[in-house]
């Protein structure tokens, strides 16, 4: 087990000079800080996949060196705490740490059969346990609790399909399974994927607030397409993507017809806080109105989620610009409100983010550190921080 250490820098945000210390023995949760976490083993290559509130702390899910799979807790002040790397046969952690009764569960696959775990995590042993394992759900691509449910993508290489799976309350079963037709073979693609060996897919499953329908961002019909699933996880309608160049980035259901989204083609981004979707629908993702986002880094995640700023909710889209710094871009209504970059020296790349319970936002990100030492980081945003965003 490698100990972590963390880098100290003296980093300015937008302005704001912050320092990295551990020197600040009286720093409280709510200031405004960033941690870069380095680890004794300087070739080691880390890529941040989910961060979740345990306790008084938080839990990071991130790979590293391909497909392997490192769990980190830290405290509320960003305060490294343990770490844990799994054993080998456990690959491809999937995004997205799921939280059910307490407990918190990781989803990921088999290294040799290919088929996919779900594994507790043991904070007091930092390790996990074995809860469940899906021989017939192949290469698993995403995770996602729609607060009722627990779903699992995956992708199924004997039938060239994408598969969706709902899990029984106890996630020992599986309640009901969909799948939609890809009608070619994309098994190359999705192992770059999961190995890290390129450019990462936009995989994901939300649902609508209604709890009336499952979306999908995955492989159909020849393309990358966002897909409407009925509550039985049949097909309902489809953006088709063109081809595998472009398809939805992101998505945020708002209820109703309304969704915030990004969408990319090739090398562009485009971003739609306001969006009226038909779910019904059989159409391309292209036709969908979106304003260009000519700065962005369109091959790097796009993340939209809701957050609350004086009792008033906004939709948030964190991405990452052409000049590695990240953006951060708050929308009422479906405009533009104000943004915030961050970043000035080292490239990042943003990977997660939730809002605290005072407030603020944590950021979990991938720092490029001397041009070739990719790390795990943490930008936290005060509650003053995001405030002053909006006014």
């Amino acid at each position: 087990r490698i100990f972590m250490k963390r880098f100290i820098y003296f980093i300015l945000i937008s302005g704001l000079s912050v320092f990295l210390s551990a020197c600040k023995k009286d720093s409280k949760p709510e200031d405004a800080f960033i941690k870069i976490y380095d680890d004794q083993n300087g070739n080691k290559h880390f890529y941040p996949l989910s961060m979740a509130a345990s306790g008084e702390g938080y839990l990071v899910l991130s790979a590293y060196d391909g497909w392997r799979i490192h769990l980190m807790r830290i405290d509320k002040e960003g305060e490294f705490e343990w770490n844990y790397e799994l054993p080998a046969n456990y690959v491809n952690a999937v995004p997205n740490l799921i939280q059910r009764n307490g407990q918190n569960y990781l989803v990921c696959m088999d290294a040799v059969g290919l088929f996919t775990y779900v594994l507790k995590i043991d904070e007091s042993n930092h390790s996990v346990t074995e809860v469940s394992s899906f021989p017939n759900i192949l290469y698993p691509t995403y995770a996602y609790n729609s607060g009722q449910d627990i779903y699992i993508q995956n992708y199924n290489r004997t039938s060239y399909e994408t598969g969706i799976h709902r899990l029984t309350s106890d996630l020992a079963g599986i309640s009901q399974s969909g799948s939609v037709n890809i009608f070619t073979d994309v098994e190359e693609r999705i192992v770059n994927h999961v190995t890290y060996d390129g450019n990462r897919i936009p995989f994901f499953i939300s649902s609508t607030p209604e709890q009336n329908y499952i979306v999908m961002n995955g492989f159909y019909n020849y393309s990358f397409s966002l897909i409407f699933l009925n509550p039985d996880l049949s097909f309902a309608g489809v953006y088709n993507g063109a081809g595998f160049n472009g398809g939805l980035a992101a998505i945020s259901p708002s209820g109703g017809s309304q969704f915030s989204l990004a969408r990319f083609s090739y090398d562009n981004l485009y971003y739609n806080a306001g969006a009226a979707l038909t779910p019904t629908t059989i159409d391309i993702a292209e036709s969908i109105p979106a304003q260009g986002q000519s700065e962005l880094d369109a091959k790097k995640p796009v993340l939209i989620k809701d957050v609350s700023i004086k009792g008033s909710q906004y939709k948030a889209f964190l991405s990452s610009t052409r000049s590695n710094q990240i953006l951060l871009s708050l929308y009422s209504g479906g405009s533009l409100v104000g943004k915030k970059y961050l970043g000035k020296n080292n490239p990042y790349t943003v990977c997660d983010f939730i809002q605290t319970e005072d407030k603020g936002l944590n950021i979990l990100i991938q720092a490029k550190i001397m041009g070739s030492f990719d790390r795990i980081a943490l930008i936290k945003l005060s509650k003053e921080q995001v405030e002053a965003i909006v006014d």
